[in-house]
């Protein structure tokens, strides 16, 4: 017989761990918040040792706790994937994918439809926000592409979409027929921020060697926004030419000094689920179809 405490404690534990709070974990297994500490402290006699420090508002993991967490967190891993392994086929099953709202509008969107030619048993719940997901507190969320960094958590896989041009984007109709624009050019244009993108104008003149213009400028707080200004003749956006593909394609956009402006290429977009899923067939599925659809620069 294996001598382990009660598995209701070990859920609780980790809960609480995951989210440092009992009240938290008592929501998360629809318990009491007293419940949650009564099986918490249980554990703590069980082991002789604290597990948690108490503090005003949240609760802290001891050096104890966190060993503890490593390798609950491992043994839960393996127990969903085991579990996910004996539930119905995958492929009949919906993908719930999680992304910033530009992504999904200016990329995403206009490239689902080949992807759903190509899996057409399996059914996208797609949800956007600015706001980083955690993927340990949203279980609902099967894939989150996040946007500018990814926040690195035990279980979770992390992976760059790729490399992506950070270029200054305009309206042909502000150039008025001048497509060779040098760079003292550039203090003469209205600029557009894209207030959360990390990669900044100041970032772009100081790559250049020249002083960002102190001017009044435009300022959105979604890329697509900031490339939607762009097209409308407001300014020049320093966004990704990802984003903007189309608009460069269809002549809506340009690139100023494609050939001649040094490039800022960076990792943007991330790709995050879980480690214990990663052989899950509908998110390998969408994984590879994602990097298979991503142009590496």
């Amino acid at each position: 017989m294996r001598k382990l405490p009660s598995f209701s404690s070990l859920r609780a534990f980790e809960s609480a761990a995951r989210q440092g709070s009992f009240a938290l974990a008592a929501q998360d297994l629809h318990l009491t918040p007293s419940a949650v500490s009564h099986q918490i402290r249980g554990l703590e006699i069980y082991f002789g040792k604290p597990l948690f420090e108490r503090l005003t508002r949240r609760v802290e993991l001891t050096p104890d706790g966190r060993q503890l967490l490593a390798g609950l967190s491992r043994a839960f891993d393996l127990i969903e994937s085991s579990c996910a392994d004996l539930s119905l086929p995958e492929e009949t099953e919906s993908l719930a994918v999680h992304c910033t709202p530009s992504f999904a509008s200016k990329w995403l969107g206009p490239h689902l439809p080949h992807f759903m030619q190509q899996h057409p048993l399996i059914t996208i719940r797609m949800s956007s926000s600015a706001d980083p997901i955690d993927l340990i507190q949203h279980e609902e969320i099967d894939i989150a592409i996040a946007y500018g960094a990814a926040k690195e958590r035990s279980g979770v896989t992390i992976e760059p979409l790729g490399t992506e041009v950070i270029a200054p984007l305009c309206s042909p109709k502000l150039l008025k027929g001048n497509t060779g624009i040098d760079l003292n050019q550039m203090a003469n244009f209205t600029l557009i921020d894209s207030q959360l993108s990390p990669v900044t104008w100041q970032n772009w003149f100081d790559l250049h060697g020249i002083k960002l213009p102190e001017r009044s400028r435009l300022s959105f707080d979604r890329g697509s926004l900031a490339i939607s200004a762009a097209l409308n003749g407001l300014g020049v956006a320093l966004e990704s030419t990802r984003l903007a593909k189309q608009e460069l394609a269809d002549g809506e956009l340009v690139q100023l000094g494609k050939t001649t402006f040094r490039p800022m290429i960076r990792e943007m977009h991330f790709v995050c689920y879980r480690a214990a899923r990663a052989n899950s067939r509908k998110i390998k599925a969408f994984r590879d179809w994602l990097f298979s659809q991503t142009e590496i620069v």
